[in-house]
């Protein structure tokens, strides 16, 4: 009887650890498969993506060879469009422009406008889809670059946003409004020497800018770069000799570096 109890507990014993391993088996079956499904959807996606941006010209180019050019209706569309946006009333403007689009040679310009509709009247998604078309008429524009970057830190998506301004630089190095852009971003970030940089190119372009100077002080400051910070500072007083921002933010690093000074000449004493 012991005998028979203790053949049916190994048995019980070898069931289960066949058991566990078969299941252990098929849940790693399960995740290649997952695995491989998963490679396999983002394989077409891309694929589908590249065929979709030919699709895409190759429509365009037919739509603009067949389209009937009517320039005085394009006209008076655009300039009810410039009407509506003065006045901020979007969907007149929208109805506009999209009418001035059916009857432009050229829908660069009335699309950029519509885009800026979308995005100035909070439809990010229409904005942002708009703009990604136009990317493809003119790839090499600077300010598309710049509105797709507005709208991905709408949505908070900062790195992406980062490489959008980026870009926007490479092909319009001389645009302080995008260097501060880019700075603020990688001030957020935590990225302070890269903000700094960013500040300190749109200062040398507007060298009187007193927000400019801030912003540089600020994160040469917040990246512990406390000379620099002072000397901002400092340069900020020589352009508005009673700015008492400047003179407070000023008084407090030249405190940070003396207590700094004293921390090191402690230490080398010891």
């Amino acid at each position: 009887m012991p005998q028979l109890y203790i053949f049916t507990v190994a048995l019980l014993a070898i069931i289960i650890i066949v058991s566990r391993r078969n299941i252990i088996f098929k849940r790693g079956e399960k995740k290649d498969f997952k695995e491989k499904i998963a490679t396999k959807v983002e394989e077409n996606r891309k694929i589908e993506q590249v065929e979709s941006k030919t699709r895409f010209k190759d429509e365009l180019a037919k739509e603009q060879k067949d389209k009937k050019f009517d320039l005085t209706r394009y006209k008076d569309e655009m300039r009810s469009a410039d009407m509506a946006i003065a006045r901020q009333q979007w969907n007149d403007a929208k109805k506009y422009l999209i009418q001035a689009i059916s009857f432009a040679k050229d829908e660069l310009q009335a699309s950029l406008k519509l885009a800026k509709v979308y995005l100035e009247s909070g439809d990010i998604r229409k904005a942002e889809s708009l703009y990604r078309r136009l990317l493809e008429i003119a790839p090499d524009s600077p300010d598309i670059h710049e509105s797709i970057g507005k709208i991905l830190v709408k949505k908070r998506r900062y790195k992406e946003a980062i490489e959008a301004y980026s870009r926007a630089l490479e092909l319009d190095e001389k645009d302080d409004n995008k260097l501060i852009a880019l700075g603020r971003l990688y001030h957020l970030l935590m990225h302070y020497s890269y903000a700094a940089e960013c500040f300190r190119r749109a200062a040398e372009l507007k060298p009187r800018e007193v927000d400019y100077l801030f912003n540089l002080a600020d994160s040469c400051k917040a990246d512990d770069d406390y000379e620099n910070a002072l000397f901002t500072y400092e340069k900020i007083l020589t352009v508005e000799p009673y700015n008492d921002k400047a003179k407070n933010h000023a008084h407090d690093v030249r405190l940070k570096i003396k207590e700094n000074e004293t921390f090191f000449e402690t230490v080398k004493t010891n």
